[in-house]
């Protein structure tokens, strides 16, 4: 039953969006990052691009493995199991292993196979995070670079759409967050299928399957073997993000169960109405209506010391 439900869900979000209504624009950056969810999301397009019973999902995949560890021999271990996996899921696609470092690159890079592209970047990428003083919007500096990263790879690989694997545990949170940080006005584009931006698209199949119900497919079937440690492990600081975690935690343990749920249905009704206008999106997040920079990425920008988000933003 999750299983079908899984394939329905990217069919479904495919199928409603019209995601793939041209022929010529199937092809799709898949993201892995080494989690339950992102071994859940290659499971269920390798099935669905297998399909012969129902319909076949039409997409032309690259599996695009995510890193952000920045240890020599972790991230040498990181390509030994990318090799292991690739022989079970989407073996007839391109794989390409990149490091969230590579949204220090100011052009288009040629991608190579079986090595960990943009590691050489890695101390100018933590320059950039460690000079921002403020926790919470450390955190989210991480996170939109995440995204520049993305579409910094889309872009060279001439491919506009990114699926990511972003759950609702996920999404949930996120919407929390980014109501904290002043962005409610963009919550809808943040957190559900779609998010529209100038030449990329990127797509979340997975928002509506909790984590719970990621982890009994993936130990019924075998997937969690497929999960490695891709993610940098960091110290627990005090945080809006850290803050929010506690926050639902204790809510679910108090039996709120549909607290997630609850978040993203109305997060999903929360649009913008100036998000419509031509080349007014923050050139950092590109989320909010800015002529530059929108409130939130002005106030990471204070947080930084030194320039360094100018490089990001010209």
């Amino acid at each position: 039953m999750l299983h079908s439900n899984g394939q329905k869900q990217i069919q479904i979000s495919a199928q409603q969006e019209k995601i793939y209504k041209d022929a010529d624009a199937r092809e799709t950056l898949i993201v892995y990052d080494g989690t339950p969810s992102g071994a859940f999301l290659l499971s269920q397009i390798d099935d669905a691009l297998k399909q012969i019973t129902y319909k076949r999902l039409m997409v032309k995949p690259t599996v695009l493995v995510m890193v952000s560890v920045t240890d020599p021999m972790e991230i040498q271990l990181v390509l030994d199991r990318v090799k292991e996996i690739k022989s079970v899921f989407l073996e007839s696609v391109n794989w390409i292993t990149a490091h969230i470092a590579c949204c220090m690159y100011t052009e288009s890079k040629v991608f190579l196979e079986d090595v960990c592209n943009g590691a050489e970047l890695i101390p100018e990428y933590n320059d950039v995070i460690s000079s921002c003083s403020i926790p919470t919007y450390q955190k989210e500096l991480e996170r939109v670079l995440k995204e520049k990263c993305l579409q910094m790879i889309a872009n060279s690989l001439s491919i506009s759409k990114c699926m990511v694997p972003d759950d609702a545990d996920d999404l949930g949170r996120l919407a929390i967050d980014q109501l904290c940080l002043g962005r409610g006005g963009s919550l809808s584009a943040l957190v559900t299928v779609l998010d529209k931006r100038d030449d990329f698209m990127l797509i979340r199949p997975l928002c509506d399957v909790s984590k719970k119900e990621i982890s009994i497919y993936n130990h019924l079937c075998g997937i969690d073997e497929h999960c490695i440690p891709i993610a940098q492990t960091k110290i627990e600081t005090k945080s809006v993000q850290s803050l929010t975690d506690s926050f639902i935690r204790t809510l679910e343990n108090e039996k709120f169960y549909s607290t997630i749920n609850t978040v993203l249905s109305t997060a999903s009704k929360i649009h913008n109405t100036n998000s419509s206008k031509e080349g007014s999106r923050c050139l950092l997040c590109f989320v909010e209506t800015a002529d530059t920079l929108c409130k939130t990425c002005l106030a990471i920008q204070r947080a930084c010391t030194g320039d360094k988000i100018g490089r990001f933003v010209r």
